[in-house]
């Protein structure tokens, strides 16, 4: 059997760590018990990622900093900006460099072989109704729901619907809870990808002569192309119209709308701005009291959430802490506020226990934590 070595890697980093499933580690065994190289790997990076304290004491800095910086010349670790090279990061870059840590900036998903596990306290996705009642799309085990103005079809991932009515709006709201995401096919055939802890207001059917919706959090939109009929997303701050395009919003923080072009064109428009044509490769930034601001940014790096992955460059801890708190539904206090405003870069796997996350943080950028009943306390 072989074995995809970059996920092996972490599962033995996950057991040394102590932080491994039941499951990961009888596939690690087994692998280790019947895969010469894996068996290799294990012992090499058992030794390396339990070397005490007098190996980094002993470690020439200058030296190995010389002999790893042409390697990693693209690759920015985990650590707080203090200007120039601090110790942490010359042994994060080894280790970095010698088991393959996921905690680097890399703008391109990496696609690796992983075992889905079932969580049996899973966290329900809500269709809310005009009329009160509350579906959970959640249940697949009764894909087809019929009511008497559209015929849904829920799957795994996304819901559909065939109109019974195309003159009754019928509107109504789908929430997606924290650590889901969740796609959603509308009547004139628009996509809409939604990220964790966001929601989606809607009409079943668009009646009159723009077709609207409602967004709080984050969602990516494939929107079909009518020209007779604009398609425009109201956020708490703007407004997004367009014709038949594809972006991004993101409205987590409240004083702050994003506003990215992958295709196509938009107009976006606030209360107290001008309206503002945005072209692609380009993002719109309102922010409240400031009004529109334009830069460019990495469609791969922006749009990496649908991927189930999240990357940070400079970013304060504490506006990791709200990823962490979206993705994982962990609530993070800060017992020293300092820590709070200290940058990082790096990545997130949602598709990884959040414990992970923690213990190589813990490693790379010797920040302290405890972490118990969803609760990150950084020291």
């Amino acid at each position: 059997m072989a074995y995809n070595k970059t996920y092996i890697q972490e599962l033995i980093i996950e057991r040394v760590a102590g932080t491994i499933s039941v499951e990961d580690d009888s596939l690690l065994e087994t692998a280790i018990q019947h895969d010469e190289h894996v068996k290799q790997m294990w012992h090499e990076m058992q030794q390396e990622l339990n070397s005490n304290q007098t190996f980094f004491d002993n470690v020439d800095e200058n030296n190995a900093w010389d002999k790893i910086e042409p390697q990693i010349s693209n690759i920015r670790p985990i650590g707080p900006r203090h200007g120039g090279v601090s110790k942490w990061i010359s042994i994060a870059a080894l280790l970095c460099i010698s088991v393959g840590l996921f905690f680097y900036w890399q703008p391109k998903p990496v696609t690796q072989a992983l075992i889905v596990k079932k969580n049996t306290n899973k966290p329900a996705i809500e269709l809310q109704m005009a009329n009160g009642q509350h579906i959970d799309l959640s249940d697949t085990a009764k894909r087809i729901i019929n009511t008497s103005f559209a015929h849904l079809k829920k799957g795994s991932n996304g819901l559909s619907y065939q109109l019974a009515n195309t003159k009754t709006q019928e509107w109504s709201t789908l929430v997606i809870p924290p650590k889901l995401s969740y796609q959603i096919v509308l009547s004139d055939g628009t996509e809409v990808w939604m990220n964790s802890a966001s929601s989606l207001r809607f009409p079943f059917a668009f009646t009159g002569s723009t077709r609207d919706v409602y967004l709080s959090g984050e969602a990516f939109f494939k929107v079909a192309k009518n020209k007779a009929l604009p398609f425009i997303v109201h956020t708490n701050q703007t407004d997004i119209k367009v014709l038949g395009t594809r972006f991004n919003v993101n409205t987590y923080k409240t004083d702050i709308t994003t506003t990215s072009l992958v295709e196509g064109s938009v107009t976006t428009n606030s209360v107290n701005s001008p309206k503002l044509l945005l072209y692609p490769g380009y993002q719109a930034v309102y922010a409240t009291g400031k009004g529109f601001s334009t830069q460019s940014f990495d469609a791969d790096v922006e749009l990496a959430w649908m991927h189930d992955i999240y990357y940070f460059h400079d970013t304060k801890l504490q506006d990791i802490g709200e990823v962490l708190s979206r993705w994982f539904d962990v609530k993070v206090v800060f017992d020293d506020p300092a820590k709070a405003r200290e940058e990082f870069s790096g990545a997130i796997q949602k598709n990884r226990p959040v414990e992970v996350f923690i213990q190589n943080i813990k490693t790379s950028a010797g920040v302290k934590t405890s972490f118990a009943d969803g609760v990150l306390h950084i020291k």
